[in-house]
């Protein structure tokens, strides 16, 4: 099924009531320097966790956002075959985040969804 991506939603990305959103600017250097994150965060939340967690302050965040904006990049360059879940609303994301920016950042009207 097929979706306006203008009517999904996710929840902002943030640590500790500090938003790390990465800027447009980030994104578009990552895919300009192909400084692409491979790691899925579902899957390497853990490992993700550990290595944030080995600086504190600014620096953290910094990490935070700098790995949203190379995994919003691996799929800006890679793109995707699988849908976006969402959430029983039908509006909300469940998984595929990244996956959402990556569309919006391209300019997508539409993306699958299920």
């Amino acid at each position: 099924m097929k979706k306006k991506v203008r009517e999904i939603f996710r929840r902002p990305w943030g640590q500790d009531g500090v938003s790390c959103e990465p800027s447009r600017e980030e994104i578009e250097r990552a895919v300009r320097e192909n400084d692409l994150e491979t790691r899925g965060f579902q899957e390497h939340l853990h490992e993700l966790i550990a290595e944030w967690e080995q600086v504190t302050g600014p620096e953290r965040y910094d990490r935070i956002r700098k790995y949203h904006a190379r995994r919003v990049a691996f799929f800006v360059v890679n793109k995707w075959d699988n849908s976006i879940s969402l959430k029983e609303d039908r509006c909300e994301v469940d998984q595929g985040s990244h996956r959402l920016e990556a569309a919006r950042f391209l300019g997508m009207e539409e993306v699958c969804v299920k």
